[in-house]
């Protein structure tokens, strides 16, 4: 037996579909979900996950999930912020060093934050490994404010 809440919803998304003419299209489409949803292990852990209220997990569950899997084989997540976008064999040669440095595989991400001016810096699960012209200017200034640097 379908509750009034679920009617009610249903027939809001009907009169919305009706609107844009596409009735027939998210009839196709929910009977594809319905049929994934029937047969799927997968599908009813995401019905449980609904049945308890913890819909709003889903996310980091699954994201957390595929982090697990990493971790278990091996991978490092680690994403790099450089001050340019790196060519594609400036990617290898850093996930080389990376992988190197950690002794294991890694799993890069890349993004420009023109903000570091030069070089990089990674975050290696928990560790951030920065080699950025930001910092390095940083602790040129904190040594010059703190007096201890020498001309000779």
């Amino acid at each position: 037996m379908i509750s009034k809440a679920a009617r009610r919803y249903s027939i809001a998304l009907y009169s919305i579909a009706e609107e844009k003419s596409s009735v027939s299209e998210l009839a196709k489409d929910f009977t594809y979900v319905l049929e994934l949803i029937a047969g799927s292990r997968d599908m009813n852990f995401l019905n449980l996950m609904i049945k308890r209220g913890r819909e709003a997990l889903t996310k980091d569950i699954m994201t957390d999930f595929l982090n697990l899997k990493k971790e278990k084989e091996g991978i490092l997540n680690v994403s790099v912020k450089s001050a340019v976008a790196l060519s594609d064999e400036e990617k290898k040669s850093l996930g080389n060093k990376i992988d190197s440095y950690t002794g294991k595989k890694s799993d890069m991400t890349y993004e420009v934050d023109k903000s570091i001016i030069g070089g990089f810096i990674a975050n290696i699960n928990d560790t951030i490994l920065d080699a950025s012209i930001k910092r390095q200017l940083e602790m040129l200034r904190d040594k010059f404010r703190s007096g201890d640097f020498s001309l000779n």
